[in-house]
């Protein structure tokens, strides 16, 4: 089966987990609200948020005239046309989006047109909604030389997406200047644009706990912070495990349970059997895991994905003392005197001390290596032997 680790054990694990957003965009009409700070508003919803308000009272406090209450009337029905004040036969009160605007500073303009809306089913997205950016329509000249041209435009029914997030204020995290806005009302058909100047990927960094929307959109960077998954690096890391386990039983190299790596929490280390490691892993006990094709439930896969320096343990009594005598064979360098050959144990020995590996003698080792090396001995066969036979 060949290794299940590669590299050198020199990196700290971090799990970074992306992949390639993919998207649609909808051309269609509607009425969009866009936050602004809209400071004339701020006086009329403090004043409506006591007892209520009306023109006389806002014309007397705020504009110090009571000639001035046709203005205060104009400016109390825009906000009322805003959604911040309700209006009880002249008397006008403070909504729940008023209230909302007052906390924030910022208020929900609407306004009524033909937008570009792009969207994804990520589920890692806090919405659907990427990006919303006011369309240009041809004018009536342009639309009368090219009529047999628009009449081939096809037009669809607005995906759900889209409509499940009306009268919701969000974010869209693609948008150039990151402002909060509000679906209010869409037609019922939309016509596709094509995405072709977006390319977005999400990077979600697991240890950090950070998730970002990154790339280009028609030539300027997106880089945009989201919220990210409230899973634990642990709880990532065995989801990872258990689907390249899955993916195995699926396939034609399923491997017996004696062969299968295990998260070992306490220790913080995977537990391998040895006959699955390289030579620069079982030195180091750390390895690099790739996994080709990761996966989190509920969150879907993502793009390949190596995770370098993970630390590793035996997996059995067996692994261990196969391993410690690997370990052990590779120090012995030098003459094996007795001395030399207890720190060599030791070293080796120290990472499966929770076995309890059994130290070979020294006379039955030298005799092991001299057999193995038919006539031509090797160095460590000489180092054990002379030793041995100079009681060293």
């Amino acid at each position: 089966m060949g290794e299940i680790c590669g590299g050198d054990g020199s990196m700290n694990g971090s799990i970074i987990l992306t992949r390639r957003l993919s998207m649609q965009g909808w051309r269609t009409v509607g009425l969009i609200a866009k936050a602004e700070r809209r400071e004339e508003f701020e006086p009329v919803l403090l004043r409506a948020s006591v007892d209520g308000t009306d023109a006389e009272d806002i014309a007397d406090h705020l504009f110090f005239s009571r000639s001035r209450k046709v203005v205060a009337e104009r400016l109390l029905r825009k906000a009322t046309v805003f959604g911040l004040l309700e209006d009880n036969h002249g008397r006008y009160t403070l909504t729940e989006r008023g209230g909302k605007a007052m906390a924030d500073g910022k208020v929900f303009v609407p306004e009524y047109g033909t937008w570009n809306i792009w969207v994804s089913g990520d589920p890692l997205l806090p919405s659907p909604v990427l990006r919303i950016d006011a369309a240009d329509e041809p004018g009536a000249y342009i639309e009368n030389r090219n009529r047999d041209a628009e009449n081939k435009r096809a037009f669809h029914e607005l995906p759900v997406e889209i409509r499940e997030n009306q009268r919701m204020e969000i974010t869209p995290p693609a948008s150039v200047d990151l402002v909060a806005v509000r679906i209010d009302e869409l037609g019922e058909k939309a016509e596709a644009v094509d995405t072709d100047d977006a390319s977005l990927i999400l990077v979600w960094k697991v240890r950090e706990r950070q998730l970002r929307l990154q790339g280009k959109w028609g030539g300027r960077t997106v880089d945009s912070e989201l919220d990210a998954p409230g899973k634990t690096p642990d709880e990532i890391w065995d989801d990872l495990l258990a689907g390249e386990w899955d993916a195995l039983l699926a396939s034609a190299n399923w491997l017996g349970e004696s062969d299968r790596r295990r998260w070992d929490r306490g220790r913080r280390a995977l537990r391998v059997p040895f006959w699955r490691t390289a030579e620069r892993e079982r030195e180091s006990m750390s390895c690099d895991v790739r996994f080709p094709a990761p996966s989190v439930p509920d969150f879907g896969k993502f793009d390949p994905l190596t995770i370098e320096g993970v630390d590793i343990a035996a997996l059995s009594e067996d692994d261990a003392h196969e391993w410690a005598i690997w370990r052990f064979r590779e120090r012995i360098r030098d003459f094996a005197t007795s001395e030399h050959y207890n720190e060599w144990w030791k070293e080796a020995a120290e990472p499966f001390a929770e076995h309890d590996p059994e130290r070979p003698s020294r006379n039955r080792l030298a005799r092991a290596e001299w057999s193995a090396s038919d006539n031509a001995p090797t160095v460590r066969a000489w180092h054990l032997m002379a030793a041995e036979d100079w009681r060293l």
